[in-house]
């Protein structure tokens, strides 16, 4: 790797003319070395750690947006494909940030991030006060040193380390995150990016950095980060829904349902209703006597069921008894799920209801709930798909009360947590709470 010193502007623009397209670029505003002095780049999962829970729902909504825009699978996307979103919105990954373009690179290495979490204190609907946690995030303005790094595509690929060109993921609405940073991933990798890929690290005072990136169009946070005005990815991850801490505090705490650095944080004192305040609301213990659902018997599952989805055939044997004991039933999931296609600011989905007809089709349906801000307005079903069972599978049927809309994923997921179900029937996972009401032992009683 060979080390320079660069003291101008043009002497930088020299520097770069003699790097072509087989070459990417990364900034950093500090220069870190391994123990053998080499320089070290590391993954975020190598720096933080992974949760496996938190990793599946962020999965879930990377591969639900990429698959909105690009039209692409869902069980198609490939884990480098989710990472994409993931990295650049706030998670973590196997992966290295880098970059197609030196400027954006410069952006970086002049610019550090900084981040905190605050609590905003707001009022709910009901007038009633709520703290809020943000992780309010910016990039400040550095003024020592920022360093390059120029790391060589074939040396990566001659170690076996992928590419992944994250500008092919752009779509013609917007300008999503990524696209505006000219992004590349390198990986997966165990830890850190091979020193050995990296062949020149240059040191450039910041100013001579900024001058550069204001050259190149580059002044301001929303070049590199889009609002929200601007990118949807970020739009939908701002609005899903904030779920209330188990913490001891006297006023109500949420935070978002993932969270994800926030540069645009600002103090609302009336909460809006498109802000919905999630607080471990159960259907199947709010059941009025007014409700068709009132004698069905409820599953209580976690979260995970939703994101741990899968479109492979599975056992439906233990499921296939309990339709056979209860008749209809539903499975209730402790957490709202946001629909991304769904315009309807307040509705979520809270799970699935089965119910066998007469011609012995069974239909699954959504569980969906009306939550604008803290209230919970109301709840219902949507109309389903339908289905013929076997001994052990369930094999989809036409039938003329399916619900007509285009949106397959929706469907399909609905059908995975079935699996889930089955798993905690077939490994006594669930106690009994109530004649109607069965609860998965990971989830705690209130």
């Amino acid at each position: 790797m060979i080390k320079t010193r660069i003291d101008s502007l043009n002497a930088l623009e020299e520097h770069f003319s003699r790097y072509g397209e087989g070459y990417l670029f990364r900034g950093q505003v500090k220069h870190y070395t391994n123990d053998a002095g080499q320089v070290s780049i590391p993954t975020s999962f190598s720096r933080h750690g992974c949760v496996p829970d938190i990793m599946f729902k962020w999965t879930h909504y990377a591969k639900a947006m990429i698959r909105a825009f690009s039209g692409c699978s869902y069980f198609d996307i490939d884990i480098e494909t989710s990472q994409a979103v993931l990295q650049h919105y706030g998670w973590r990954s196997f992966y290295i940030d880098l970059t197609k373009t030196p400027h954006i690179a410069c952006w970086f290495a002049a610019n550090e991030y900084v981040e905190q979490k605050r609590i905003h204190m707001g009022e709910n609907l009901y007038e009633e006060p709520v703290w809020l946690v943000h992780k309010e995030a910016e990039y400040r303005a550095g003024y020592g040193d920022g360093h390059i790094y120029i790391i060589d595509r074939l040396a990566l690929e001659s170690l076996g380390v992928k590419v992944h060109d994250l500008t092919l993921l752009g779509d013609d609405e917007g300008r999503l995150r990524f696209e505006a940073q000219q992004a590349c991933l390198a990986g997966n990798l165990k830890n850190n990016l091979p020193p050995q890929t990296v062949v020149s690290h240059i040191e450039v005072a910041s100013y001579i950095l900024r001058a550069y990136c204001e050259k190149h169009g580059l002044s301001k946070v929303s070049d590199v980060f889009p609002p929200k005005e601007e990118d949807f990815i970020l739009k939908t991850l701002l609005e899903l829904p904030w779920e209330r801490l188990r913490i001891d505090s006297p006023i109500p705490t949420f935070k978002r349902g993932l969270e994800i650095p926030d540069y645009e944080a600002k103090f609302v004192k009336h909460i809006p209703a498109e802000i919905t305040l999630f607080e471990n609301f159960w259907i199947a213990d709010n059941r009025g006597d007014d409700t068709p659902l009132k004698s069905i018997t409820f599953y209580k599952l976690p979260q995970l069921s939703y994101y741990a989805s899968t479109n492979q055939k599975f056992d439906l044997s233990f499921v296939n008894k309990a339709l056979k004991s209860h008749g209809d039933f539903v499975i209730e999931i402790d957490g709202l799920i946001k629909i991304i296609e769904d315009q309807e600011p307040y509705n979520y989905e809270k799970g699935i209801h089965i119910s066998k007809s007469d011609n012995g089709h069974i239909s699954i349906s959504g569980l969906i709930v009306e939550h604008p801000g803290n209230i919970v307005k109301g709840f219902g079903l949507n109309q389903g798909w339908y289905y013929k069972a076997s001994i052990e599978n369930w094999e989809k049927v036409h039938n003329e009360d399916q619900c007509p809309c285009n949106n397959d994923l929706r469907h399909e997921l609905q059908f995975s947590l079935l699996r889930m179900l089955n798993e905690a029937l077939k490994n006594n996972k669930l106690v009994k709470e109530s004649s109607t009401c069965y609860r998965h032992i990971s989830i705690r009683p209130l």
